[in-house]
């Protein structure tokens, strides 16, 4: 198993998911503190579930470390 990590500050949603896309990722694991007001719109965590599906067919959970 490979893990990366990939930050959405200063990219478009069209970047960050291309990138996912591009790098082969079948699951993101979203372990932010606080996932709800991000800047970014697609970034917010019920927006980025919705969005990882429907756009890249990626699998997400969510994280409290």
């Amino acid at each position: 198993m490979k893990l990366f990590t990939i930050g959405f500050t200063k990219k478009s949603a069209e970047e960050f998911f291309t990138c996912l896309q591009k790098a082969g990722v079948s699951r993101v694991v979203d372990i932010r503190l606080n996932n709800t007001s991000q800047l970014a719109g697609f970034a917010k965590a019920p927006d980025l579930k919705y969005f990882l599906h429907a756009i890249a067919g990626i699998e997400h959970a969510s994280q409290t470390i």
